[in-house]
Order: C-alpha cells, then sequence, then structure tokens
C-alpha cells in the first residue's frame, strides 16, 4: 500500500479500534511531535502561490512548507538505498497529485 491517504487511514482506524486498550507491558510513552514554532518572511505573492498549491494539494499552508523544510534536510542526511526509494516515491506521488 503506497497511497499515503490509505496508510493514514489505516493507522487512523487502527488507533480508533485500539483507543480504549492498556498500553502493552514494556511500551515506553514518547511525543513524537512535539515542536516548535519556527517564524520567517516571505512576500505576500510567495504566501498567495504556497496557498494556492495547498489548496490544489488539499493540504494546510503550514504542513506543505514544513514538508519542504523537512526534504531539504533529509537531502543533507547520508541515504539508505531504502530511504532513497522511498524520498523518490514522495516525490512521484507529489508529481502525479500536481498533474492530475
Amino acid at each position: 500500500m503506497s497511497d499515503p491517504k490509505q496508510i493514514v487511514e489505516q493507522i487512523a482506524a487502527e488507533a480508533e479500534a485500539t483507543a480504549e486498550q492498556p498500553m502493552p507491558p514494556g511500551a515506553v510513552f514518547t511525543r513524537p511531535n512535539k515542536s516548535v514554532t519556527v517564524a520567517t518572511r516571505i512576500s505576500p505573492e510567495d504566501l498567495a502561490e504556497i496557498e494556492r498549491l495547498a489548496a490544489r494539494l488539499d493540504v494546510p499552508p503550514a504542513s506543505l512548507i514544513r514538508g519542504w523544510i523537512l526534504s531539504g534536510l533529509n537531502a543533507h542526511k547520508d541515504e539508505t538505498v531504502q530511504s532513497a526509494i522511498d524520498r523518490i516515491s514522495a516525490d512521484v506521488q507529489r508529481l502525479r497529485e500536481l498533474v492530475a
């Protein structure tokens, strides 16, 4: 299954189905999404273009920007063959969405 929306839907369904179950023994609670806000300045024209693209892709503008930043950071990390395949697959999916 490589469709991101299907993956998210599957994970959400699993989380919903097990929401009331206790954590397994030995499980460690983490907060993987603990993050900080970073402010930056861009022109109103660039923001408008980002908002148009985000609307076409049906994602929030902040998520689109965050994805670009993380992609840029990941481009500078050592890659494995699997991570390169995953990155390329994600890029292909984004291209499909753009031309749809």
